[in-house]
């Protein structure tokens, strides 16, 4: 009995990982508690150097992935049963095996973590009152600078190892400041990877004064070298936020400023599964049904005040291959669509399928009124979403899982021209899980895109959490790139997102509606994101590279005296 309480002990979450946890949950979307992200590493922080072996950090980053990934992607349990049709209770566990694996970057960190406090890198000296303290400043910073190099070094690893570690979902520590219009602009400069960084930093700085305070039991003086991290990340915060807050002043008045932009609405037909209505009434009624949907909503758009100079339908809203049919059903829905693009005289944009060389394409469609063709072809598939790893090559993984697409992958970011009364406007189509990818968006900026158009259908995942946090990631492709964002959704949420990452004119998820928004075209706005791309991230890895092969080395240093 003893025997098999120590086992579960052993295996089991600290209470400090499940507070970190749940911080680090409501910190992002649909919660919003994104303040709280600042302290959210405290608690498990600890909880690795409460942790009596390696083993045991290690559980402890194991278990905080579940709680993250569980906590904050538990609407994967709800895709798995809409994408597969599967019994409730293997999409629960689907979920849980998705936890251990969904943040990796917390599991190889605590094994790092680990090392290097069992190889004495991370202790706490005593800083006491006594001769020390009365030594000129640049000797009691000494020993404090050794110890700042030492946190920005874990920094960078835990950067690194969050950039670099396959994640399905692509997010991080720093999306949850989506709505601090201040700090959120310091993407433009490395990303939200960089502001992963400067939390990070602030947390394990303040966690490591925190604990000399506890070890010392008073202060001895303000320049005691335990405090010198916490100096240095304050004052790298502090730049953050105050490039923050004169980068969004002066891209508010570049917008303000700009004379161009583009009436463009938004159909959100709050039609998300089209097979639920193709088996309520049949396959025609279904199709006749969602295309009498989406073009009654465009003849109400065209009546408002602006009128619109684009009309914009979500991904997949045409129920068919387009203008490569499959049945007599589908060449007349094809026709029907051709002479209503006519009727309209405005460009209609919108998301569907396309046979292409013997594949079918998740793809987006731009038709001018002159029956003139565009097609952009999904290119970024979502993994058991639209495609399964090995199925072209073992045809019976996709007998074993019919109900999962075998989409074709497209060239990759493409810009799309929309001829207007007024000129013509370079837009880069992005379809669903693009979004998520920055490098995605800044190759679509340097081809000269103006503007971002986003479809997407977030229905398979359900009406609350995953609509939110995939809005929310977003975001930080206009603040990137510095480029307006139009996202258009089956079910919501529909958005504008201005180029300094403010979301506008967001729509409610679960109601039909027509989004008529004014899309400013501004001049190119030079970023580093633009210029080097994601840089950030490859500069973590040279110095977290750097410092572990200098950690080793004088590990074998050491051992050889």
């Amino acid at each position: 009995m003893r025997k098999k309480n120590s086992i579960l002990i052993k295996f089991a979450p600290d209470w400090l990982t499940l507070v970190s946890g749940v911080l680090v949950v409501v910190a992002f979307p649909p919660w919003n508690l994104g303040f709280l992200i600042w302290i959210s590493l405290i608690p498990w922080l600890l909880a690795l150097h409460r942790a009596k072996d390696l083993q045991q950090a290690i559980v402890q980053g194991v278990w905080f992935s579940i709680i993250m990934s569980v906590g904050g992607f538990y609407w994967v349990a709800y895709a798995l049963q809409e994408f597969g049709n599967l019994p409730w209770a293997v999409c629960i566990l689907g979920l849980i095996l998705f936890g251990i694996v969904g943040q990796p970057q917390f599991i190889a960190f605590a094994a790092l973590y680990k090392k290097l406090e069992s190889s004495g890198y991370l202790k706490i000296k005593s800083q006491g009152p006594g001769p020390a303290s009365h030594q000129p400043l640049r000797r009691a910073f000494r020993p404090g600078l050794m110890l700042w190099v030492l946190i920005l070094f874990l920094a960078f690893a835990y950067t690194t190892l969050d950039a670099f570690l396959p994640k399905i979902f692509q997010d991080t520590l720093g999306h949850a400041t989506y709505q601090d219009r201040y700090m959120r602009q310091v993407a433009d400069l490395g990303g939200a990877s960089l502001i992963t960084f400067l939390i990070f930093f602030w947390n394990y700085s303040l966690l490591h004064s925190l604990r000399a305070l506890k070890k010392n039991h008073k202060i001895s003086s303000i320049l005691n070298p335990s405090f010198v991290p916490l100096l240095f990340a304050l004052l790298s915060v502090g730049a953050a936020w105050t490039y923050g807050y004169f980068r969004h002043q002066e891209i508010q008045t570049i917008v303000k400023d700009s004379t161009h932009s583009l009436q463009m609405a938004a159909i959100q037909a709050n039609i998300g599964d089209f097979d639920k209505v193709a088996a309520e009434g049949g396959l025609g009624g279904a199709a006749t049904q969602v295309m009498n949907t989406f073009t009654s909503m465009t003849d109400l758009a065209l009546k408002l005040d602006p009128r619109p100079e684009v009309v914009i339908w979500p991904e997949t809203a045409y129920p068919s291959t387009f203008r490569t049919p499959h049945s007599y059903l589908d060449a007349k829905l094809d026709e029907r669509l051709e002479n209503y693009s006519h009727s309209i005289s405005v460009p209609l944009l919108f998301g569907g399928y396309d046979h292409f060389q013997g594949k079918d394409f998740n793809a987006f469609f731009f038709l001018s009124p002159l029956g003139q063709l565009q097609t952009y072809r999904k290119s970024i598939l979502l993994l058991f979403g639209e495609y399964i790893p090995g199925a072209d090559s073992f045809p019976f993984i996709k007998s074993a899982f019919p109900q999962v697409g075998n989409f074709g992958r497209g060239a990759g970011p493409e810009i799309l021209a929309v001829d207007t009364a007024k000129e013509k406007v370079r837009i880069s189509p992005m379809i669903c899980y693009e979004a998520l990818f920055p490098w995605f968006n800044i190759e679509a900026a340097r081809k000269g895109a103006q503007i971002i158009l986003n479809i997407t259908n977030d229905s398979w995942f359900g009406t609350w959490g995953e609509p939110q946090l995939h809005l929310a990631l977003s975001a930080f492709r206009s603040i990137e790139t510095r480029l307006p964002m139009l996202r258009s959704t089956n079910t919501g949420i529909s958005a504008l997102i201005l180029p300094d990452g403010e979301i506008t004119q967001a729509t409610s998820i679960g109601v039909q509606t027509v989004m008529n928004a004014k899309v400013p075209i501004t001049p190119p706005i030079p970023t580093l994101m633009r210029l080097w791309g994601d840089w950030f991230c490859y500069l973590c890895l040279v110095l977290s590279g750097l410092g572990s092969w200098l950690i080793f080395r004088q590990r074998l240093l050491m051992k050889s005296r």
